[in-house]
């Protein structure tokens, strides 16, 4: 779906796993300056649930790290953009720029007036994928796009999609 300036979508995908077969996804919509956090595990080998996820986005841009072999001959996030993706911008940061000591700190200070409503103290352990995708999408929105996201700007828009994809949450 195109825009008055001819832009397909406005939202920035940043995609990561690990070897357990989790990914972690964070989707900035720039138009809103909504910020969308998820991580759950892919069951399939042909990542049906992450492929659901960038259909629903139709991001333009997605951000990766650099391709790897994912566990048990499944193709790899990076991978599966190149061959589903293939018309979206694909950017590739280095693994270090996806750090979810960095990305709940940033989202502390983006999404909430109060810290302690948003209950990072444990989400921080359990969903550190989705929050190193979301350092890594809001460097590259910053490098790149000239945005500055400033503290509290994000308080009404922010969602944290629990795995699974149970109901999001509305921090």
């Amino acid at each position: 779906m195109e825009d008055d300036t001819g832009e397909k979508s406005s939202f920035i995908v940043g995609l990561i796993e690990n070897r357990a077969k989790e990914v972690g996804v964070a989707a900035f919509d720039l138009r809103s300056a909504s910020f969308d956090l998820s991580q759950y595990i892919e069951t399939s080998s042909s990542y049906q649930n992450t492929k659901t996820l960038l259909n629903f986005y139709d991001p333009m841009v997605i951000i990766v790290t650099p391709a790897k072999t994912a566990p048990d001959g499944m193709v790899g996030v990076s991978e599966l953009v190149d061959r589903f993706c293939s018309s979206t911008t694909k950017v590739i940061m280095a693994r270090g720029c996806f750090d979810d000591t960095r990305g709940a700190a940033l989202v502390i200070s983006l999404a909430a007036n109060e810290p302690s409503a948003l209950g990072l103290d444990s989400y921080s352990k359990q969903y550190y994928l989705c929050l190193a995708a979301a350092a890594a999408t809001i460097k590259w929105i910053e490098a790149e796009k000239g945005l500055i996201i400033t503290n509290h700007s994000l308080s009404k828009g922010m969602y944290f999609l629990l795995s699974e994809f149970e109901n999001p949450i509305d921090l």
